[in-house]
């Protein structure tokens, strides 16, 4: 837990979860027994004693400590949620185009007809690649290119009358004026 902004150099101060309220911890006995509700910390034994946090009531973490864990939005926050239900909604999306049952069929293992792990990945990474070329293909496709129009798809195959135009045989006589 923070216990205080970074200093000019980045440093900051960091207490133990105990030590802030936030938890109970059995290295802390005076910690134990402050609610039902706050979650027991056990540390697990290990040959080079407790770690520091646990000895100390605060340490100093320099800035490069905890950086493969820093991201650029805020955890929870609205920036954070409009961004992270794009990129989800992205990735369910190719999901979805790679499961057409069309196609690859992604979901079904009937379509990678082969024992082994290794196989299976290697297929199914062949089935990935293909999704990704017929998406892309697809993109290529519905773009503009040197002034041209984009390639669109028929919306209708075949050419079919009119329903006003079918009579049934036999029903209607042709009537002369």
């Amino acid at each position: 837990m923070p216990k205080q902004r970074a200093d000019a150099e980045g440093h900051r101060r960091m207490m133990c979860p105990a030590e802030a309220n936030r938890s109970q911890c059995s290295l802390k006995k005076y910690t134990l027994g402050r609610g039902i509700r706050l979650p027991l910390i056990n540390p697990a034994p290990s040959p080079a004693g407790s770690p520091t946090a646990c000895t100390q009531r605060t340490i100093t973490l320099p800035p490069e400590a905890g950086t493969q864990l820093w991201q650029p939005l805020q955890y929870g926050t609205t920036e954070w949620q409009r961004v992270y239900f794009r990129l989800r909604n992205a990735i369910e999306g190719m999901n979805g185009f790679g499961k057409d049952a069309l196609y690859e069929h992604l979901e079904s293992g009937g379509t990678r007809r082969i024992r082994g792990i290794s196989a299976q990945a290697m297929l199914l990474a062949f089935q990935l690649a293909h999704a990704n070329k017929r998406k892309l293909a697809t993109w290529a496709g519905s773009i503009a290119l040197n002034g041209d129009q984009p390639h669109r798809r028929p919306t209708r195959r075949r050419k079919t009358k009119p329903l006003g135009t079918w009579t049934p045989k036999g029903y209607l006589t042709e009537t002369t004026t």
